[in-house]
């Protein structure tokens, strides 16, 4: 962060100066593309064009020295960003329904959901998700033979795991509905 925050603070630096080169050349008459020649090709006698050369190369290098700088901003930034979000853990999801009966051969037995397993993702409805069942209701029809990724807490040996399934809902399996289990709030 401290080298972060160096770089910075030779930026701010590097403005300023382009700035005042800037400025030198306005108080000469002239700015970064004014003509130093007049309209036969002979330099100006008006205004001195050595000065005004010498800021103007300046300025091109400063400039250089931003844009080489700005590159190693970017750099040092996303590396910080990277390390503070691998420092920072990933909240918890939260179940928002359990599953009470799955019928046999169903889309949800092939799928591999079975009783008792908690969904904590059904395709784009979670937790946050506003009136979570009527959300899942949509999401199942929008979703029919289609796959749709459904995450899931189960206790495996005494120790509650993650698992993603993906599971093909559709019509004639030989049973009611599209999904062939019983889901239930929590």
């Amino acid at each position: 962060m401290e080298h972060v925050q160096k770089l910075l603070q030779q930026k701010t630096e590097l403005e300023s100066e382009l700035r005042q080169l800037d400025n030198e050349l306005h108080a000469h008459g002239v700015d970064r593309s004014t003509q130093l020649m007049d309209a036969n090709g002979f330099p100006r006698s008006d205004i001195d064009i050595v000065a005004i050369r010498t800021i103007r190369q300046s300025l091109v290098c400063k400039q250089n020295d931003l844009r080489g700088l700005m590159a190693q901003i970017e750099t040092q930034l996303i590396a910080l960003h990277q390390t503070t979000h691998s420092e920072t853990p990933t909240p918890k999801r939260r179940a928002f329904a359990r599953v009470s009966i799955v019928t046999p051969h169903s889309p949800a037995s092939e799928a591999g959901l079975v009783a008792g397993d908690k969904i904590i993702q059904y395709g784009s409805v979670s937790a946050s998700s506003s009136d979570c069942f009527q959300a899942l209701s949509a999401e199942t029809i929008n979703n029919i033979n289609t796959p749709l990724c459904v995450a899931i807490e189960r206790v495996v040996n005494g120790k509650p795991e993650t698992l993603e399934l993906s599971l093909l809902l559709r019509r004639g399996w030989g049973g009611e509905g599209v999904l062939g289990c019983h889901i239930l709030p929590i």
